[in-house]
């Protein structure tokens, strides 16, 4: 060990004297960037711009990891007093964001701060005012319901034609696919909303606030509202009413009131679901979809079916998920005051429990609308129509369904409004009015075999309405469609005259 040792010593010297003749690499200085001024800028959520001013001893580049901030020039050559401009873009959002840019040359990174505030009013609909006159019904389906006039037509020797493919906002085949439903289709089912909105310097700060609204029919709800909050939506206003409205605090404080009134043709409703994306924009056809009242028809007598006493559309849950409804949809059901749910599923999606806790409940088990349902069933038809009724009778507010509010929930629909008297043509429109709902409502998605397009196959001329209409009027003979509609429910169904007569007295003014 010991010779090995100084061998080692004696031999280093040579090494060092070696080495010592090798020239030393020079390192490379890294780039230098300097800023001239302000290295961190924020803005409110109307966004804006600044300058960042920086020398830099090489050529540089600007990194960016979100797309709400933009630079101009993207990059440049070395130099003193560079001008890069930031644009700042509107905040969509109430929450507050930033992040860092950086200014890069090699491994040169130099980091510039920007902020943004949120905005207080994301996510409100138009501002409604102290003496609005407002639409309520979705301006699509308005257009349709005003424009179109369908004749009655008591014989198939009548040419039968529908209009529905005449207007934007369904499944015509034409602007709306299956590729591009999920995202473009344009929410026609969903009724018109609006804010009514106050000054934050109102506000007391952490306190709740509350929102009451009441019209000139009667109704009247209240809805809590977070602290924090510079606005309030509402939506699902019924057509040719007057409003009031009053927000106060906690504490009682008054931060705004007025009344408004409202024009339109169908009292419309939705109710709020969880939402999903697809590629980063958000996905259509959430919530509880293809809703609709009863009511504002011109029924027998030329009165008036009443409002907010029966309410058709898509189903409130389903087996596989608790959805579509949501806790703040479920809020809203009781919002409108509904008080009862009549499920029309069959055995495969049927649920035997109210969507929403406290609703009075009744699950028949109907498998198949149109005339099966009629005829086939015609005990569980009854056991619906008594429902309904029953629920009429104690002011509690009912809204009936089956899967897609389309056959079973359109072939009640029919039999209701045609006994209470409202014209076969026009409940010809108040049928088609599905096809300005999402396509797992109005199109349905196991059709895409047979229905490649998509088309809306529910019009008058199809389906459940061709299938029901005819059979109502045969049952008529020389009388009008609700002395068919009648007979059925007397001769067929085994309702009682006076349970039909109670159902008119009740529902029509």
């Amino acid at each position: 060990m010991k010779t090995r040792f100084w061998a080692t010593l004696l031999f280093m010297p040579f090494l060092a004297v070696c080495c010592g003749n090798k020239p030393t690499p020079e390192v490379e200085p890294a780039p230098v960037i300097t800023i001239d001024g302000a290295s961190e800028f924020s803005w409110g959520c109307e966004g804006g711009s600044a300058t960042v001013t920086f020398s830099s001893d090489h050529d540089w580049t600007v990194s960016i990891d979100e797309d709400w901030i933009t630079a101009d020039p993207a990059s440049g050559k070395s130099g003193n007093g560079i001008k890069l401009g930031l644009t700042c873009a509107k905040n969509p959002k109430n929450s507050v964001r930033d992040m860092y840019i950086l200014l890069v040359s090699g491994e040169t990174r130099v980091p510039v701060k920007v902020a943004q505030s949120g905005d207080p009013l994301a996510g409100a609909a138009p501002e409604l005012k102290d003496g609005d006159k407002v639409l309520a019904t979705n301006p699509l389906v308005e257009k349709f319901l005003t424009e179109v006039e369908y004749p009655d037509w008591p014989d198939e020797a009548t040419p039968r034609k529908t209009k529905i493919f005449d207007y934007y906002g369904g499944f015509d085949g034409k602007t709306l696919t299956w590729a591009n439903w999920e995202t473009e289709w344009p929410d026609g089912d969903k009724p018109q909303a609006y804010s009514i909105r106050w000054k934050e310097s109102d506000m007391e700060e952490g306190k709740k606030m509350n929102l009451h609204l009441s019209d000139a029919l009667g109704w009247s709800g209240d809805m809590e509202i977070a602290a924090g909050s510079r606005f309030v939506n509402i939506t699902n206003l019924v057509p040719n009413d007057t409003y009031n409205y009053t927000v106060t605090t906690e504490t009682g404080k008054i931060l705004a009131d007025g009344a408004f009134t409202t024009t339109g043709s169908l009292h419309q409703v939705f109710f709020t679901g969880p939402t999903s994306k697809k590629k980063g924009v958000e996905a259509k056809g959430s919530g509880c979809r293809n809703a609709r009242d009863l009511g504002g028809w011109t029924g027998l007598d030329g009165k008036k079916v009443k409002y907010r006493k029966i309410y058709r559309g898509g189903r409130m849950n389903e087996k596989w998920t608790p959805y579509p409804l949501n806790a703040k949809g479920q809020a809203e059901v009781l919002f409108e005051g509904i008080g009862a749910e009549l499920d029309l599923r069959g055995n495969s999606d049927v649920i035997f429990e109210p969507a929403v806790p406290g609703l009075a409940h009744c699950a028949p088990v109907i498998e198949e609308g149109g005339k099966t349902m009629l005829v086939s069933d015609a005990a569980k038809t009854k056991e619906c129509f008594e429902f309904v009724l029953n629920c009429v009778r104690e002011n509690k507010p009912i809204y009936f369904h089956c899967s897609l509010g389309r056959d079973r929930t359109g072939t009640l629909d029919i039999l209701l409004l045609g006994l209470l008297g409202v014209r076969e043509g026009v409940i010809a429109k108040e049928y088609e009015v599905t096809y300005f709902a999402p396509v797992g409502y109005s199109v349905s998605s196991s059709d895409k075999a047979s229905n490649k397009i998509p088309t809306f196959r529910n019009s008058r001329l199809e389906w459940v309405y061709s299938d029901v209409v005819p059979y109502f009027w045969e049952l008529a003979g020389e009388g009008t469609f609700a002395q068919g509609v009648e007979k059925y429910l007397l001769e067929v169904a085994g309702v009682s005259q006076q349970e039909i007569d109670d159902f008119r007295s009740l529902m029509l003014e």
